[in-house]
């Protein structure tokens, strides 16, 4: 049975509360803590070719990849360089993935609905 709108009014604090948890992803260098990605961002970045490096930058709390006396001893050009910097070539996918499911963005079942005749 499907959710009513009642119990989505009672369960507001609680589903806003879901969207403001962070995560943590053992990687390479160590534990990174993530964010959930907005979906305005999402959208945003899909269409260009370093979606990985933008989710990563972004979205990563801790540490912050964004610190300018990281990326100066790391002799970064571009703020998203820190990202193949830092972590191993195939972990970069790994952890924007991880990302993404952290906002739920991954397959969901479904199931046919079945209405209810008296």
């Amino acid at each position: 049975m499907a959710i009513s709108v009642k119990e989505l009014i009672e369960q507001k604090e609680k589903i806003e509360g879901n969207k403001k948890v962070l995560y943590d992803i053992e990687t390479s260098i160590g534990t990174i803590t993530v964010k959930q990605p907005e979906a305005s961002f999402v959208a945003d970045i899909l269409k260009l070719d370093n979606v990985n490096e933008l989710m990563i930058l972004d979205n990563v709390v801790e540490p912050n990849l964004k610190d300018k006396d990281l990326q100066k001893a790391y002799n970064c050009i571009e703020p998203t360089d820190i990202v193949g910097k830092l972590f191993k070539a195939g972990e970069i996918g790994n952890i924007a993935t991880a990302i993404m499911k952290c906002a739920g963005y991954e397959s969901l079942e479904a199931k046919v609905h079945e209405e209810i005749k008296n």
